[in-house]
């Protein structure tokens, strides 16, 4: 897939997260696409059925009140978005968190999704995405 398809492919994911359309952001993912969430703390999550059901009962909590994109950067074949979350605490506050995400994209489908607490370890994460381990020695390869 071409770069811009790749960011236009998450921005996707975006555009249906903003407007909770859990449907149109399922199926932008591969069926067994791998979510670790960032807005209410959770485990990671395995296919679209774990994820819908998360993103369903995240909408019934009212816990993620806003989420923006501020760039989309392409390392490899993931994209890193550096954004915000508003999030409301238990005590009814709400709360601005700066946070990076970086999604891997196989096929024009998002195959995993996960965020970070800085730009540094998002892209550690992104580049990790590309090494194998050989059984030969365990030197790892690019792709």
């Amino acid at each position: 897939m071409a770069v811009a398809e790749d960011v236009g492919l998450v921005r996707a994911v975006w555009v249906a997260a903003r407007d909770n359309d859990v449907d149109s952001l399922v199926a932008l993912t591969d069926p067994d696409v791998d979510w670790r969430p960032t807005a209410v703390n959770s485990g990671a999550l395995h296919g679209r059925e774990a994820l819908r059901d998360y993103l369903d009962g995240l909408a019934a909590t009212g816990a993620l009140v806003d989420a923006y994109p501020y760039s989309f950067e392409v390392l490899g074949d993931c994209v890193i978005v550096s954004g915000a979350l508003r999030v409301r605490r238990d005590d009814g506050a709400v709360e601005s968190v700066r946070r990076w995400w970086v999604y891997r994209v196989t096929d024009g489908q998002v195959a995993s999704a996960a965020s970070h607490t800085s730009r540094h370890d998002a892209c550690l994460d992104a580049r990790s995405q590309h090494l194998d381990v050989r059984p030969n020695g365990g030197r790892p390869t690019r792709h």
